[in-house]
């Protein structure tokens, strides 16, 4: 009677075993789906990153909202003759201008005395070429020597700045033998070297035509060339545009105190610029002569759009340049 009864404690005990070893294993089963489940709540979601490596869905790393204002599609350029101390300069405007049209513009920059290229020529444009067919030859197309340099300087700097590579003179028999301002032309010309380097604009006042002109950086011998003698980028000709290197200049840097440039860039032929003003000493005037500036700048490197941003104002303007 004692062995029944004690193979019935085993037997007893041996369900209890197996039932804590059940009951165990069900908690440890329990315990592990907890802390899977707590791991993936404690996991931070994936974040989509922007083009620039900046993370999206982060409100500290959205760009500010800014008001964007579009400006007139076409422009005119237009060259002027600056006299200084008995030397002469060219100079540049840039005006909005929905007839503005590089023919236009040539004509209207023109500083030869008989006018030869609305007298005398007809102008086309086809591509990045331009091409000058005259009617007359001679005394009609004849300068003196300092109307030579100050034609061609014209000529070259406004159909640079235009994005034309390649000017091709026409006699009135259609073939590329002419003599134009003192120069016999056999070949088309290219721009690019004929212009020569150039990089940024220095701001003079004409008073005649009460209006601030501008002077490539080549002309007046500003800094173009960088410590590995290569052409300034775009961010590096608008930092050297906020300095001036010439002792007792009879120009003035584009950019006044009170402009304070955040960044430069050019991206895909869209010219960047980024920048704070202090509104109580930059004029509205001081600011058009600056995005004036840059524009013209961004020329000289082919820009198909200018981008200001004016952090202060919190608006955003877009130039249309060269298609």
């Amino acid at each position: 009677m004692r062995k029944v009864t004690a193979m019935a404690g085993m037997v007893s005990l041996a369900f209890l075993f197996v039932g804590c070893q059940s009951s165990g294993e069900e908690l440890n089963a329990q315990d592990q789906e907890t802390m899977e489940t707590d791991d993936s709540e404690l996991e931070e979601p994936e974040m989509d990153n922007d083009e620039n490596g900046g993370s999206g869905g982060d409100v500290s790393d959205e760009k500010p909202e800014y008001e964007t204002i579009e400006a007139e599609e076409r422009y005119s350029i237009n060259a002027h003759l600056v006299d200084e101390d008995q030397a002469f300069y060219t100079a540049y405007s840039i005006n909005r201008d929905e007839n503005g049209t590089l023919e236009n513009s040539l004509v209207e920059s023109d500083p030869s005395e008989q006018e030869m290229l609305s007298a005398y020529a007809d102008l086309s444009v086809e591509s990045q070429g331009l091409t000058v067919q005259f009617n007359a030859e001679g005394n009609e197309l004849a300068t003196t020597s300092a109307q030579t340099a100050l034609f061609y300087e014209s000529l070259f700097g406004v159909s640079d700045l235009y994005g034309i590579e390649e000017i091709v003179f026409l006699n009135s028999d259609g073939e590329t033998d002419i003599i134009v301002a003192e120069r016999e032309v056999n070949a088309p010309l290219n721009v690019e070297e004929e212009r020569g380097a150039t990089r940024g604009y220095y701001t003079v006042y004409d008073e005649a035509l009460e209006e601030t002109l501008f002077l490539s950086g080549g002309a007046v011998e500003e800094q173009v060339l960088n410590d590995e003698d290569e052409l300034l980028s775009f961010s590096e000709t608008v930092e050297k545009m906020t300095t001036i290197d010439q002792d007792g200049a009879f120009y003035d840097s584009a950019i006044v105190e009170g402009i304070e440039i955040v960044d430069a860039r050019m991206d895909n032929g869209v010219a960047s610029v980024q920048y704070t003003m202090e509104e109580e000493s930059v004029l509205e005037a001081d600011r058009t002569v600056f995005e004036n500036a840059i524009q013209l700048a961004a020329l000289d490197f082919d820009a198909s759009k200018v981008e200001l941003m004016n952090d202060t104002l919190q608006e955003r303007v877009l130039y249309p340049l060269i298609e």
